[in-house]
């Protein structure tokens, strides 16, 4: 029996049930998730009929993995095979790897017979393509790091790079996807800036934060992208490689736009290996411009306003509505 189609969020809600299923049961680490277990149990438990093998090779950097299959051409005989690429040093990268083809294979499968993964394949990806790979990332984030669990590990009110850190560590992913997670379901207004050599390179935001993340993404009107504000803490420490806790900065270095006085936190650790920088922003609550130069009601009191509004009809201006 063919497992129905569904989307990746079910798909990996699935699988998470019968993770926690089975650990209830017989114990064990529930995190970071045996992904190649999975991927070898995958086609058993949902009688997909279509068995799966898993070969890591040393390849060029830019390769990731890649989905395909071995019976290419033969309708109902699918023998899939995940390729992923030894050569990457971090295990986490390949730990999200393998999730994200595992994606490919249960909810893309009978759509096309090969999917080959690469970030440096992204600009030549049309529409359908982009869709497939954001759908096996979001397959492969919602596996590896579910959700209700994740919210347990940042109950404190102060998020910072070694928090983060060890949700990372948790899950048995790398930082960047770790963040990319908590910038999914946090209340905060947070952006992760990846920069390279002084420049955006791309920014992602909260739902909070998004707009935040747009006006980073967006291009000079000479087409290229932003460099990083001279001001910012990023910059001007350039020599020390990591701040996990942050440093207060004034909103406006980042945000031209944001209040006068209003100070965000920017955090920053420097990826030799992959040469950037990972930058995350944390600010406080928007102040909507109509409530900027809002009056304190503890400053001021009804005789105050009246005699305000008699002195502006004095000096001939009209009183303020």
């Amino acid at each position: 029996m063919t497992a129905p189609t569904t989307g990746p969020v079910p798909w990996a809600n699935r699988l998470t049930k019968l993770l926690n299923q089975f650990h209830a049961v017989h114990g064990g680490d529930r995190f970071p998730v045996d992904v190649e277990m999975l991927i070898r149990q995958t086609p058993e438990q949902f009688q997909t009929g279509e068995p799966i093998a898993i070969q890591g090779q040393a390849m060029d950097p830019e390769f990731e993995g890649a989905l395909f299959n071995l019976n290419a051409g033969q309708p109902d005989k699918g023998n899939w095979a995940i390729i992923y690429n030894q050569a990457i040093s971090s295990p986490g990268r390949i730990r999200f790897t393998l999730a994200h083809e595992l994606g490919h294979y249960l909810v893309h499968r009978h759509l096309q017979e090969s999917f080959n993964c690469s970030e440096a394949d992204m600009l030549h990806w049309d529409s359908t393509e982009r869709k497939m790979e954001g759908e096996a990332d979001l397959f492969a984030s919602y596996l590896l790091m579910p959700i209700d669990d994740y919210r347990k590990q940042v109950t404190s009110n102060t998020v910072d790079l070694d928090v983060l850190g060890g949700c990372a560590d948790r899950y048995g992913v790398s930082l960047t996807a770790a963040i990319l997670k908590w910038l999914e379901f946090t209340p905060k207004r947070a952006v992760l800036v990846m920069s390279r050599n002084g420049v955006v390179q791309w920014a992602c935001g909260s739902e909070s934060g998004k707009w935040l993340s747009i006006a980073l993404n967006k291009k000079l009107p000479n087409g290229q992208r932003r460099n990083l504000s001279e001001q910012s803490a990023t910059v001007l420490h350039a020599d020390a490689n990591v701040d996990r806790y942050g440093t207060e900065v004034d909103a406006r270095v980042w945000f031209p736009s944001e209040p006068a006085g209003m100070t965000l936190r920017e955090m920053r650790i420097v990826s030799d290996q992959y040469r950037q920088t990972m930058t995350l922003l944390i600010l406080p609550p928007e102040i909507k411009p109509w409530e900027r130069d809002k009056p304190d009601e503890d400053d001021a009191d009804d005789n105050g306003g009246l005699e305000n509004a008699f002195d502006r009809i004095l000096n001939g201006q009209p009183p303020v509505r």
